[in-house]
């Protein structure tokens, strides 16, 4: 393989998020071949009562640089609900279901929620005065990796590169390259990272060339040794 496939480091995709009065859990969402819908909890994590509402936009990549693009119907991508109040300290699921094309192409949606304080009459209020529990807009990702799935891969020299059609999650662990403390020297270094089709990554933190080292693959539910 002579092409040089860009490293994709995107750690922070996989993690959960909160602002303002609600946390929406992972930012990153995966519906897998033999799945249509997922199920997204949503908590307030404040006493007073939120209007919730999620909006569903398709992007032509989840990384920076990502532009809104059509969507090849109005069915692509359906929520239940798409609005509700929640209650101070509640909690409720959000579904979002999948019924688009059932071909080889991963596609890639942003899932903007909004968050906004509720008057007692019910109503959804605007405030101007900064706060904890003002209006805040969240976004989260949500892939769908194809129906015609093929997954494929290759590790050469410290680098994963995803040559198949879905993104899978890349996790190494071992001793550090270069240890700068003495939690690294004892307990070496973990890396993290969700490579989209097309691309690589390039193990930046452990030893590669250490007996020790540990480098695997999840794909959907299974974890893959690579080396």
């Amino acid at each position: 393989m002579n092409r040089w496939f860009p490293t994709l480091m995107c750690s922070a995709l996989l993690y959960g998020t909160q602002a303002g009065a609600i946390n929406v859990g992972a930012i990153t969402s995966i519906i897998i071949p033999a799945q249509s819908v997922i199920a997204k909890e949503v908590i307030n994590t404040v006493d007073d009562a939120r209007l919730v509402s999620l909006k569903v936009e398709r992007i032509s990549s989840p990384m920076e640089g990502g532009k809104v693009i059509p969507m090849e119907s109005k069915q692509e991508v359906m929520t239940t609900p798409s609005n509700l109040i929640l209650p101070g300290k509640g909690k409720e699921v959000f579904r979002v279901f999948y019924a688009g094309p059932k071909d080889d192409k991963e596609r890639y949606y942003r899932l903007v929620w909004n968050d906004n304080p509720v008057s007692e009459e019910g109503l959804s209020k605007t405030r101007k005065a900064a706060s904890a529990t003002t209006s805040a807009t969240i976004s989260t990702i949500l892939v769908v990796t194809p129906r015609q799935e093929k997954f494929d891969y290759q590790y050469r020299d410290g680098v994963v590169y995803n040559i198949g059609n879905s993104s899978f999650r890349v996790v190494a662990f071992g001793p550090c390259k270069q240890p700068k403390t003495s939690e690294e020297k004892s307990k070496g270094c973990r890396e993290r990272y969700y490579v989209m089709p097309g691309l690589g990554v390039h193990l930046k933190f452990v030893d590669i060339n250490h007996q020790k080292l540990s480098v695997g693959i999840w794909h959907n539910e299974d974890y893959i040794n690579v080396k």
